[in-house]
């Protein structure tokens, strides 16, 4: 690039989102739901078991625990996010209850 050019510089490169973290708020009573622990200590609703409910959803890095707050956080990859994170919202709503 010429320094004494004022012409911008134009890229072919462009960059495209490509995953979004987002962070659901968790009630009172869901974070209930997901703190419930077997006798022997193991979660009763995993991990797993959540990632099991949203296949085959473009959805990963699902988790919540006591650091990150009142939050269930899951990350989508693909250009239709909108709609993945509306039935992401609408299975989670079946499996711990409304907000």
């Amino acid at each position: 690039m010429n320094c004494e050019q004022d012409e911008p510089v134009l890229l072919a490169m462009k960059a495209h989102v490509y995953s979004i973290t987002y962070r659901i708020p968790l009630t009172d009573a869901q974070q209930a739901r997901l703190d419930r622990r077997w006798p022997d200590g193991d979660p009763l609703i995993s991990y797993e078991k959540i990632a099991a409910l949203l296949e085959p959803l473009p959805v990963e890095d699902i988790y919540w625990n006591d650091h990150t707050g009142q939050f269930l956080y899951f990350t989508v990859r693909g250009d239709d996010t909108e709609s993945v994170v509306a039935e992401v919202i609408e299975r989670l709503e079946i499996k711990l209850g409304k907000s």
